[in-house]
């Protein structure tokens, strides 16, 4: 079992009326279920369990959960749940997501959330400012970039304050949110097929667009949709905007015997 490591991995909010303000902008209401994934001392929950319907906290240090039980025993809002969040079983009703993550598992979280079983409707996830901008797409971002693009918005929803925590982090920290799209702009029927392509493409080491698509596309092919699409022959993948990605997707669906 993974043990917690409190000091490295999770930083405390320190003002309860920051966290309240944060949860109403969010949109949080009586309507929603919401998670609250290393919920620590219960100052999310807290927060939560007064504008949401129904909260789920999860806590994985047993003397913290321990806290949580006590602190909100008699609350019929809320669930206090011990147990890791990378085990524990997504709800099948639609739920959304407010919590101040641990920093050492942020990605594994996010791809959790993301890619199995239900996804959240939002998810606004307190983490170190540069994780998030690597999840909208710059640096080493790119490929889940262009994974979650067609499904989701993402956009860096509050930035922090190092004061804000104890103790304070030694880097900068934001909230991230990430809201699902009402119209996917790739339907669930290609959903997979979409995932393949993209990362068939974008994992090669081949220098140019055109040597990595040399097995999908004749050379015919490959140039009459670079002019369509209006990208250089010579492109090389970062070259190309979501937007003809979408199109480059799309050719393959209508060229390519499936």
């Amino acid at each position: 079992m993974r043990v917690a490591d409190l000091t490295v991995s999770q930083n405390f909010f320190t003002d309860p009326e920051l966290v309240h303000k944060l949860a109403v902008r969010a949109g949080i209401s009586k309507d929603d279920t919401v998670l609250d994934i290393g919920a620590g001392k219960g100052i999310i929950t807290e927060a939560l369990a007064g504008i949401a319907g129904s909260v789920i906290s999860l806590e994985l240090d047993r003397g913290l959960h321990q806290q949580l039980k006590e602190k909100f025993a008699g609350n019929p809002r809320v669930q206090v749940i011990n147990e890791d969040f990378l085990n524990f079983l997504i709800p099948a009703r639609p739920y959304k997501v407010f919590s101040n993550i641990p920093f050492s598992i942020t990605s594994l979280i996010v791809n959790k959330l993301l890619f199995t079983g239900r996804v959240p409707d939002d998810a606004f996830l307190v983490m170190q400012k540069e994780a998030a901008n690597r999840f909208m797409g710059k640096g080493e971002g790119y490929l889940f970039s262009l994974l979650t693009q067609p499904f989701f918005d993402l956009s860096v929803f509050y930035k922090f304050k190092r004061e804000d925590f104890s103790p304070s982090p030694a880097v900068d920290v934001a909230m991230l949110r990430i809201h699902k799209k009402e119209r996917p702009l790739i339907t669930t029927e290609f959903r997979d097929l979409y995932f393949d392509f993209i990362c068939y493409v974008v994992n090669q080491q081949k220098s140019t667009l055109k040597l990595r698509l040399n097995r999908i596309f004749t050379a015919v092919q490959f140039y009459r949709i670079s002019s369509e699409l209006k990208f250089s022959v010579t492109a090389s993948v970062k070259e190309l905007t979501f937007s003809q990605w979408l199109s480059l997707f799309e050719k393959y669906l209508s060229f390519v015997d499936r």
